[in-house]
């Protein structure tokens, strides 16, 4: 809880209008605000200050305006440009936390390691952390200004599409323990290059450097090894591949877990995750380095990490009978969470599906990576392969999968293909993965089959 609004705003530049109260944290969606929280109204699409009454009736103890409100039952504060009066809000109240503040961005896997990281932390104390995608230059400043002040770890979570969004999180992170997950092909119409993509992720790691923190290095990604070689500050690497400070020694996957082994500190310690992908074994690596950087118990963190469960959409198991299994991973589709998904379902001992759409924010690269996931799906040996999406990129990948694949402009027509065709598979040994992003709302397909086939996990 931050006690004084008003005094926290005499830190930055605008006009208090009416008495001090404390808040409980920040909002700018009216009809998600809780009681005791800030309101900030910014204008996008649509202006949040149409909805200030809104927010006080939901709840809202204050609000941030750039157009004076009148008659208001609740204190304001005035001031030329909302979204970056929120960010320096942040900057002035992240100035006074205390506790270790933990952060990771990357490619792909970065909500998920997050998510790991904040499963396991709970063993050890009160952990407040990025909720869902809040990491850009809107959700980081809410996760901060909400930030309880007897919290024991501030968990991050920095977001990027364009350049020069890290860097400028990382002025208001600060954090003390910082990593990339990996550094691969996304977000490449803005950042142009892998190596664009690399300088900004490793802004983050930059930040460290005045601070003496300490970096989570993933030796497995040559990028990254090759950026922190140069990098002044303290270091855990993690690898599944070699000597590393975390590092894997042997995994086991079954149709529903993965059990594994780990050496820290030439102590072999054995975990189990009750989650399926061969990836998020790295995930799980990246999280005990932090574990390490902050001298916690790894054999108590290995305990807890038993416990994760996956965010719905990322690669998520449906067992829906004793046959049929269906992964979601329909909440994003980058280049290196394609392969990693098409590996996955590779190595299924039974007939495979995949149910994919295509990756967006390619730019120029676009034609390139998707005849690359063309190749990997031939590679994989999968049975059945449906396509929904952008009818070019669709195309391209379809001439290179070759057979057993097929393209649908409506997404109605592959799910009623995708179900007919599950049905006539009776008790057959079977694996689905659906894969896409938002945009072209694939999980309306993953809901789809589970309406067919109720789901018993």
């Amino acid at each position: 809880m931050l006690d004084s609004l008003k005094t926290l705003v005499s830190e930055i530049s605008g006009e208090y209008i009416g008495a001090d109260v404390s808040i409980t944290g920040v909002h700018i969606n009216s009809r998600e605000i809780e009681k005791g929280q800030l309101f900030v109204a910014i204008k996008a699409d649509r202006d949040g200050h149409d909805f200030v009454q809104n927010a006080i009736e939901n709840g809202a103890c204050a609000v941030l305006v750039s157009d004076k409100q009148h008659n208001l039952a609740v204190p304001q504060i005035v001031v030329g440009d909302t979204r970056k009066a929120l960010f320096d809000l942040a900057q002035a109240y992240r100035s006074k936390l205390n506790m270790p503040v933990l952060s990771l961005t990357g490619s792909c896997g970065k909500t998920t390691t997050k998510e790991m990281l904040v499963c396991t932390l709970s063993a050890f104390g009160k952990v407040h952390y990025s909720k869902g995608n809040f990491n850009n230059d809107l959700g980081v400043p809410i996760t901060i200004l909400s930030t309880p002040n007897d919290a024991d770890f501030l968990v991050v979570e920095a977001g990027t599409n364009a350049k020069g969004e890290i860097p400028y999180l990382a002025t208001l992170i600060q954090p003390d323990i910082a990593g990339i997950t990996n550094v691969s092909a996304s977000h490449l119409e803005k950042l142009q290059s892998l190596e664009g993509v690399m300088l900004e992720k490793g802004a983050l790691l930059q930040a460290l450097v005045n601070k003496n923190g300490c970096a989570i290095i993933n030796l497995d990604d040559g990028r990254i090894v090759q950026y922190a070689t140069s990098l002044a500050v303290q270091k855990v690497s993690f690898s599944m591949q070699q000597q590393a400070d975390v590092q894997l020694v042997s995994y086991k996957a079954s149709s529903n877990k993965l059990d594994y082994e780990v050496r820290v500190d030439d102590i072999i310690y054995s975990g189990q995750l009750k989650i399926v992908g061969k990836h998020n074994i790295q995930n799980a690596l990246m999280t005990l380095a932090y574990i390490k950087a902050l001298k916690l118990d790894i054999q108590k963190s290995c305990i807890a990490l038993c416990n994760f469960k996956p965010y719905k959409g990322r690669f998520s198991l449906h067992q829906v009978n004793s046959y049929l299994s269906v992964i979601d991973d329909t909440y994003n589709a980058s280049v290196q969470s394609v392969k990693a998904a098409i590996e996955d379902l590779s190595s299924f001992d039974g007939v495979k599906y995949i149910v994919l759409s295509n990756m967006g924010e390619l730019g120029e690269h676009a034609e390139f990576y998707h005849q690359q996931v063309g190749r990997w799906i031939k590679e994989a040996r999968i049975d059945h392969v449906y396509l929904y999406g952008h009818k070019e990129w669709m195309e391209i990948m379809k001439a290179e999968v070759d057979s057993h694949v097929q393209y649908f402009a409506a997404k109605e027509s592959l799910i009623s293909t995708l179900i007919t065709q599950l049905k006539n598979m009776i008790k057959q040994n079977t694996r689905v993965l659906i894969k896409g992003s938002n945009a072209n709302k694939m999980g309306e397909v993953v809901v789809a089959v589970l309406e067919q086939y109720p789901a018993i996990l």
